[in-house]
């Protein structure tokens, strides 16, 4: 009897590094070259942790067209499975997906499968998966070879994190609009964008690591989900709905003819997300969500997600992809990653409070214009607000300061009353010290004459000759100096009454 993954005799499957025949579990001898071989069944030996789920997989070890090694399953769905495998002439690791082989005869299957392989093939951007090679097998089955991608899904960190940095929400968005960029441009549209066909690659470079938005499936859906995990009706319904009903645009929930600006809307439900923890419209039935894609518009960022700084110019650009009329949306992939661009410089300028350059010529797309409008007018009713304020301010200053009289020299005569007042302010603006105020005050005696009435001065200050009469002497006693004049605290730079 062969022995299983609950044979007492093996290491445990789960911890193991060791290789073994997936057919019969036998150990491989130290030392073997990767392409090793089962003596009694002529597979390749395979790590024993791909075989953890007990699975008997009849393809694991088996080589493909003659230079695909299948090392490990990654995943299946309903048109069939996707395997680390190993490229024997090239010496590499890919993803191979390969149709279940009871579905490789449907017509509308293989017309999808060639579609993905097709549309894969044109794209040479570093946002897209690569394609390596494509084509039929042995025994009828249809394979394409992919990258071999280290990292996680968008909807893996989403389900994680909840949600992500506004700005690192544009970093994700904009490479994904690189991608369709040249898809677009080729004709191709995608019609899947979701959070699982966005995966965020770690790629190894000589200055560092760094993480690479790339885009998944182009016309094929349902390809790396595992068998055991519950069906979300929301999921796409391989031959009966093309694509997820929560990211669908408006048009393509009608069942309108679609172009790239489809794939814009449903970036920018991705973006809503990414942004808020939540997608615009949520339903457990997918109907219902499709209705509400046609008919409703979308919450506020501020609703979906209380308390989350969002600035204004990215909520605008966001809102305009989510338009339910294609032509209110940016026209192309290149516009809308214009806009997020000028989002983000709009943004940081909000925070660092320096205005964004842009090119010569450049307009400031409609959806910014809009939130700059916004910002001007938030901060012309503050600057209002601030000026109302400050001006009963001042009023309520000059009527505590109007009840007090007003010193004003009278000892002058007529027409240079005005000359006299100012001369004894600017006096006031140097202070003596206490002895020379003193000193200095006996001679001044005769000639300062006690203060007017607070009417008087005022009348007394207007420009023209005054018939104002003046008010008597009073003669200070002898040996009795006058008190040196006293200064007020808010009249360290002069009065501005």
């Amino acid at each position: 009897m062969p022995a299983t993954a609950h044979d007492s005799t093996l290491p445990p499957l789960s911890t193991s590094l060791a290789r073994v025949c997936p057919r019969c579990r036998s150990a491989a001898p130290e030392g073997a070259s990767w392409d090793a071989r089962c003596d009694e069944h002529g597979l390749v030996f395979v790590e024993a942790r791909a075989l953890v789920d007990g699975s008997q997989d009849p393809l694991l070890g088996t080589t493909l067209a003659g230079r695909f090694t299948l090392l490990s399953r990654i995943g299946s769905g309903s048109m069939g499975s996707v395997y680390r495998a190993r490229q024997a002439p090239m010496g590499r690791d890919v993803a191979l997906k390969i149709v279940r082989r009871d579905r490789a005869y449907d017509a509308e299957t293989k017309v999808r499968f060639e579609r993905e392989a097709r549309a894969v093939s044109l794209l040479k951007s570093p946002h897209t998966v690569t394609a390596f090679d494509f084509g039929e097998a042995e025994d009828g089955s249809w394979f394409l070879a992919l990258e071999m991608l280290e990292g996680e899904t968008l909807g893996e960190r989403l389900r994680r994190e909840k949600r992500l940095h506004w700005v690192e929400a544009l970093r994700l968005s904009s490479e994904a609009l690189h991608s369709l960029a040249e898809a677009h441009a080729q004709g191709i549209i995608h019609r899947d964008l979701k959070p699982d066909n966005l995966f965020l690659a770690r790629v190894h470079d000589p200055s560092g690591d760094r993480e690479v938005c790339k885009i998944l499936d182009f016309g094929i859906a349902k390809w790396v989900r595992d068998e055991e995990a519950p069906v979300d009706q929301l999921e796409t319904l391989a031959g009966t709905v093309f694509g997820t009903p929560r990211y669908m645009s408006p048009e393509q929930a009608q069942g309108a003819p679609l172009d790239a600006r489809s794939d814009l809307y449903s970036l920018g439900v991705l973006l809503f997300q990414m942004l808020t923890g939540r997608a615009p419209f949520v339903d457990d039935d997918a109907v219902v969500v499709m209705a509400k894609h046609i008919k409703e518009p979308p919450p506020e960022l501020d609703e979906a997600a209380p308390g989350v700084d969002i600035p204004l110019p990215v909520e605008a650009a966001v809102r305009r992809a989510l338009e339910k009329l294609p032509e209110k949306r940016p026209a192309s992939a290149e516009q809308m990653l214009s806009e997020l661009s000028q989002a983000l410089a709009a943004s940081r300028a909000v925070e660092s409070g320096v205005r964004p350059h842009f090119a010569a010529g450049e307009d400031l797309p409609k959806s910014l214009r809009l939130a700059e409008r916004r910002m001007w007018l938030l901060g012309g009713l503050l600057g209002a607000s601030l000026v109302v304020v400050l001006a009963l301010g001042l009023l309520v200053w000059r009527r505590s300061h109007s009840a007090a009289p007003t010193p004003v020299p009278a000892a002058m005569s007529g027409g240079i009353l005005e000359n006299s007042a100012s001369n004894a302010l600017s006096a006031q603006e140097a202070p003596l010290p206490q002895s020379a105020a003193s000193e200095a005050a006996l001679p001044l005696a005769s000639k300062i004459e006690p203060p007017l009435p607070a009417e008087s001065a005022e009348a007394a200050l207007r420009p023209g000759p005054s018939s104002l009469p003046l008010a008597p002497r009073k003669t200070p006693p002898k040996g009795k100096p006058p008190a040196p004049l006293e200064r007020r605290g808010n009249e360290r730079y002069g009065r501005f009454e």
